[in-house]
């Protein structure tokens, strides 16, 4: 097995931590509402897009932009149900699902191995 070198899971985490710097640390700034908007619109989905295998950017993004504003819109509609809306605990919750698909990406790349080559019959 070949392993090629993906910078997703570094753009994700360094998402993650910009965002919640700039959410948290109330920092206001004019790049803010850049930041909030590229770490909803794309880290979430990449970090579980990532573990389907498919090779092509071009589809990586694609899914990764639908499954973000389709996880965006789930963890929102939830949280609004369940009577605890708040954006700060939703945005966390979402850097949640971004790390922890990294992490799992993570764990399954280790266990992934190349086949076994076949046993060789002497019939």
């Amino acid at each position: 097995m070949i392993r090629t070198f993906s910078p997703w899971p570094t753009i994700i985490v360094a998402s993650a931590i910009g965002v919640s710097l700039v959410t948290y640390a109330n920092m206001h700034t004019p790049i803010r509402p850049l930041i909030a908007l590229w770490f909803l619109c794309v880290c979430p989905g990449m970090s579980l897009v990532r573990l389907l295998g498919f090779e092509d950017i071009s589809v990586q993004l694609t899914l990764a932009v639908a499954l973000s504003l389709a996880l965006d819109a789930l963890v929102a509609s939830v949280m609004l149900y369940a009577g605890v809306w708040s954006p700060a605990g939703s945005l966390a919750i979402l850097i949640a699902i971004s790390v922890g698909g990294i992490a799992l990406g993570r764990v399954s790349a280790g266990r992934r191995r190349d086949p076994a080559p076949p046993a060789v019959s002497s019939y």
